[in-house]
């Protein structure tokens, strides 16, 4: 493996694997104004977003219990049918990845359950080509926080200025450019290669 000036930093829904929770969740309503009403009633980004900040599913679903019992089973049959909500690779990055990871260290904030991560990761086994992974999971705090940025350079001894950091959400992006990092909004494969080989990374 070889040195380089600008190192990756990559997310990993939407980015790396598709996440599309409404198709796990849909087996569970008849039609999508049911769908609709369980996500509103449940504030369910807010509630998974828990989740990601280290919450137990079987926490998550002795609560759905007390709050909602009506919805509980959905809960229930949410997490243990996890995979369903992450059905496979965003197209085109798994090999810019791969090839990063072949020539250089390449990094990870995830906002992501470190117990679902577990679930996940047999089906992607790519992922474990990570120079070093920091979860939201494990750190109980999510993205946007400044904090999870510098915790992924305090632990591996990273310098922000050398660091170029990949999401789909501009608030994450933008939170990890205060912390001195240069940021790409991804929206495509293509789009990101072109944006990498910008800062002078080939692969």
């Amino acid at each position: 493996m070889v040195s380089r000036s600008v190192i990756p930093v990559f997310d990993i829904g939407q980015v790396l694997l598709r996440w599309e929770p409404r198709r796990g969740l849909a087996r569970f309503f008849p039609d999508a104004a049911g769908l609709d009403r369980f996500i509103k009633e449940t504030d369910f980004t807010a509630w998974h977003a828990r989740q990601d900040a280290g919450r137990s599913v079987a926490e998550a679903i002795g609560e759905a219990h007390a709050r909602f019992p009506h919805y509980a089973h959905v809960m229930a049959g949410f997490y243990d049918n996890y995979r369903d909500s992450m059905p496979g690779e965003v197209p085109g990055t798994r090999a810019i990845f791969e090839g990063l990871a072949a020539k250089g260290p390449v990094y990870g904030i995830s906002n992501f359950s470190r117990e679902l991560f577990d679930r996940s990761v047999p089906d992607y086994p790519f992922l474990g080509a990570f120079t070093g992974l920091v979860l939201s999971g494990d750190e109980g705090l999510n993205k946007p926080d400044r904090r999870i940025y510098r915790i992924l350079c305090e632990r591996y001894g990273l310098d922000p200025a050398a660091l170029v950091f990949i999401d789909d959400s501009p608030g994450n992006v933008a939170a990890a450019q205060a912390e001195g990092m240069a940021g790409v909004v991804f929206t495509d494969a293509p789009s990101l290669s072109a944006a990498l080989r910008g800062f002078g990374l080939s692969w």
